[in-house]
């Protein structure tokens, strides 16, 4: 609760681009968040935002999605990949790699995922909300860039005969299609069975 913590104390938050939503909840829950808000010295919206992202945080650490995660292992034992373009985190290296066609991940050790992916290996990428929008075939060999100002913190594969889905394939279909759970939150995730999954697109495309 360190960040909530901080905003009670402090009575106030950065300001961030915000996407409209529009969401439902039990009458109780909107009443403890009116009181909370006004207790804070804040706009309902602050309070809701602050909220969520305090409970980001805790799912995050129950997924493990930090930066004490392990890499998963089975990447070394598949020739199938799911990368996650993190789009909550840049749109515009989302774009970059659907425009590019290539496979990206950014900063320790997020980016050592990309080191791991063998020639001629199938990455899916996946984009929060929508599914597998993209994927093509690995070269093998890492390249390296800026992100932003920092020096070398993008590690990057291009992909051979790259495509976007013209219809992406969502969760519950990747779900359906494995016939087990997947984490999609992770920035990259091996995909033994993933041949499946190369089959279901092909044969929708």
């Amino acid at each position: 609760m360190s960040k909530l913590k901080a905003l009670i104390d402090q009575k106030n938050m950065a300001q961030k681009e915000l996407v409209a939503s529009t969401v439902r909840m039990p009458k109780e829950m909107y009443s403890f968040i009116e009181a909370f808000a006004e207790h804070l010295s804040m706009s309902k919206q602050e309070t809701m935002v602050a909220l969520m992202e305090e409970g980001i945080a805790v799912a995050e650490k129950a997924l493990k999605i930090d930066r004490n995660e392990p890499m998963d292992d089975s990447v070394e034992q598949s020739r199938f990949h799911l990368l996650n373009t993190n789009k909550r985190h840049s749109i515009e290296n989302h774009i970059a790699m659907l425009e590019e066609g290539i496979a990206a991940a950014f900063y320790d050790p997020w980016k050592f995922n990309i080191d791991r992916i063998k020639k001629d290996d199938i990455v899916f990428l996946y984009e929060n909300g929508k599914g597998i929008v993209a994927y093509g075939k690995a070269t093998g060999e890492t390249l390296k860039r800026n992100c932003y100002d920092d020096v070398d913190e993008c590690h990057y594969q291009k992909l051979n005969d790259f495509k976007v889905l013209e219809k992406s394939l969502p969760a519950g279909e990747i779900k359906k299609t494995l016939n087990r759970n997947v984490v999609f939150l992770r920035t990259m995730t091996g995909m033994p069975d993933g041949q499946k999954v190369l089959d279901k697109i092909e044969a929708t495309a």
